[in-house]
């Protein structure tokens, strides 16, 4: 049997936001051009890992993922069990920057997918000062509701079953199916409530349209990615987000859902590198 370690590290940041004490679990891997990874909603930034070992990009950049509050291995605040998880639009974009600011990171590169594709847009239009290019996978700026997410806070209803049964149709039927489980296996170990929590922002508290006209991509260049099989971000959402923003560069990749950094990662590589091969010779 052969063993192998994985280039990837893994560190516990503690930083205060908001007046909260918060300890984020913050994996990386890779040298040069700081690229920080949001994950999907109810997941955790494993679904990074095809981007963290790849000797092609961390070469070049340094891949950073870290696992919002209440999700993988970062805990929720002291607290958290006298309330209500609720993702908001404010504490979302917040967050981002406070890290990238405790991480003292030097004009990042920042690519979310999901409830991050969409983040994303905000940080392009209220911080683009602060990072060298955005990159929004699966992005749309309104919010949208495909399926009745209370199913995912009922009593009586088991929720990582539920949250399972809503994103197993997100993945392109092509993708390689051990890909495609271990992203499954990533929403069955959610905490409840969290998955449910995440969508509120997506669904509800989102909208980022009424700021997409202050995004200047001469300042800092957008880079919108998205699956053509996914119905929670249609292409057409995405290609509106494109209009209304001149200078964007939108990519339908064939072959991908809604996760395509973990779905097939391989596959999601060969549209990512040109895009950071270009950044990088900015």
């Amino acid at each position: 049997m052969s063993v192998a370690w994985e280039p990837v590290t893994g560190r516990y940041l503690r930083f205060a936001f908001e007046g909260r004490d918060y300890r984020l679990f913050v994996e990386e891997a890779g040298q040069g051009i700081p690229l920080l990874c949001l994950h999907t909603a109810g997941s955790d930034s494993r679904q990074y890992r095809g981007l963290m070992n790849d000797p092609e990009i961390t070469k070049n950049f340094r891949v950073i993922g870290f696992d919002l509050p209440w999700h993988g291995k970062s805990s929720p605040p002291a607290g958290w069990h006298a309330e209500r998880y609720q993702l908001t639009r404010e504490f979302y974009i917040g967050i981002v920057v406070a890290v990238a600011k405790a991480l003292e990171l030097d004009k990042p590169v920042v690519m979310g997918c999901s409830i991050g594709g969409r983040v994303v847009l905000g940080l392009a239009a209220d911080h683009a000062q602060e990072f060298r290019a955005i990159i929004g996978l699966q992005s749309s700026a309104t919010p949208s509701a495909y399926y009745d997410i209370e199913w995912l806070d009922h009593p009586q209803v088991d929720h990582s079953q539920v949250a399972l049964a809503a994103v197993s149709g997100l993945c392109a039927p092509m993708s390689p199916e051990t890909d495609r489980w271990e992203t499954m296996w990533h929403y069955l170990q959610g905490g409840p409530g969290v998955f449910y929590g995440d969508l509120h922002f997506y669904t509800r508290d989102g909208d980022i349209k009424d700021r997409l006209y202050r995004i200047d991509t001469s300042k800092c260049p957008l880079y919108l990615l998205t699956g053509e099989y996914d119905y929670s971000c249609k292409p057409e959402y995405t290609l509106e987000v494109g209009k209304a923003v001149p200078g964007a560069t939108v990519t339908i990749m064939k072959g991908l859902g809604h996760f395509p950094m973990s779905e097939n990662p391989p596959l999601f590589l060969s549209y990512l590198r040109p895009v950071l091969e270009e950044i990088r010779h900015r």
